[in-house]
């Protein structure tokens, strides 16, 4: 989330917050452990937050008046050294953490901030996409997925799927959940985008099933399985799909039978863009699965003599009176990327610096 404060939330709130959680979190270890869980936390959050390159550093590096601002600020008692702070760490499974989001989540709502997230009357619009942060062809843990090369050598790596609130005309992005595209315990194979996406979608579901959502999400989701899982809990998608992914639909689209169903619209935008639109609802996905029909939305975006061209497929019917919006919603999906990962990677925040034995302690 790039800006609390449009949302009504103030820097000191979320610190509160964090910190209140931090310590209802039951403590895995024994009773006579000198500094508490809630301390690691929240040593762990305040690195984190305040771009320290490393642990060691937060440990070692630190004036006398930056540990006193440390405590006041984040509630610290004991700070933990980085090689206790990883060990304790490492212990810590990210599903006890998976809470904070809904509380931040209903904060917003409290705040009556959360409608500005709402289209196509009531749906909250999620983004999802994954992320890669931690690789190396030495370090790595069970729980790595692993890559073999050519020449043999093997490659680990950790990543996560994150989905986050979008939309068109805000700048923020408010973060619902993160799921670890990890190997799961006891599994031989590596995990998958599109298991850990049915894992993340099912809390997602359950933890706001007083919410109707409109995901979008890249091609690897517009599949059969995943359609139906969304349409059977009652939600709608709008999802990207590719000539090279999605060989039977785009087959329909140039069939000759389906020209009739076309429409067409043009739009010239305040960004100097002229956008071309066509769609066609009621197209088959694919021949594996005949019962899945979708409304295919193409956009040609013209801007500065170039054109780029969009494809997505939705539940949602298509009229001329919605596609325009269909259109913004799905661009927007990239805010997911430059709002979140961007951000995390490139503004400072070591989001790719291997904090624990293999990444996967600070996930």
């Amino acid at each position: 989330m790039s800006s609390g404060q449009s949302l009504g939330l103030s820097y000191d709130s979320l610190l509160d917050y964090c910190g209140s959680y931090f310590e209802q979190i039951k403590d895995h270890r024994g009773k006579n452990a000198s500094i508490s869980l809630s301390d690691q936390l929240k040593s762990a959050y305040a690195m984190f937050s305040l771009k320290y390159p490393s642990m060691l550093m937060l440990e070692q590096g630190r004036l006398k008046d930056e540990e006193k601002n440390l405590r006041n600020l984040f509630g610290i008692k004991k700070i933990p050294s980085d090689t206790t702070m990883r060990e304790t760490l490492d212990e810590v499974s990210p599903d006890v953490l998976q809470g904070m989001f809904g509380g931040l989540v209903q904060r917003v709502k409290a705040n009556k901030k959360l409608s500005r997230y709402e289209v196509l009357g009531g749906h909250l619009l999620c983004a999802m996409d994954g992320v890669s942060f931690f690789s190396s062809n030495k370090i790595h843990c069970e729980h790595c997925q692993q890559k073999k090369s050519r020449d043999g050598s093997v490659g680990y790596s950790h990543a996560m799927l994150c989905g986050v609130l979008i939309h068109p005309d805000c700048a923020e992005v408010i973060p619902l959940g993160a799921e670890p595209i990890n190997r799961q315990d006891g599994a031989l194979k590596n995990d998958h985008e599109l298991v850990a996406a049915k894992r993340l979608w099912t809390r997602l579901w359950d933890t706001y099933a007083d919410q109707k959502f409109l995901h979008t999400g890249d091609a690897l989701f517009a599949n059969g399985p995943m359609i139906r899982s969304i349409e059977e809990r009652g939600h709608a998608y709008l999802l990207n799909v590719k000539p090279d992914s999605h060989e039977v639909l785009f087959a329909h689209y140039k069939h000759p039978q389906h020209l009739h169903a076309y429409q067409k619209k043009q739009y010239s935008t305040k960004d100097k863009e002229l956008i071309e639109l066509e769609f066609c609802n009621g197209l088959p996905l694919n021949n594996s699965a005949g019962d899945v029909r979708v409304n295919f939305l193409i956009a040609r975006v013209t801007k500065n003599g170039k054109t780029t061209t969009f494809t997505w497929v939705t539940n949602v019917k298509i009229t001329a009176g919605n596609v325009l919006s269909l259109c913004r919603f799905a661009r927007a999906r990239w805010k997911i990327e430059n709002e979140t990962f961007n951000t995390l990677k490139n503004q400072g925040y070591n989001f790719e610096h291997n904090y624990g034995g293999c990444g996967s302690s600070l996930m």
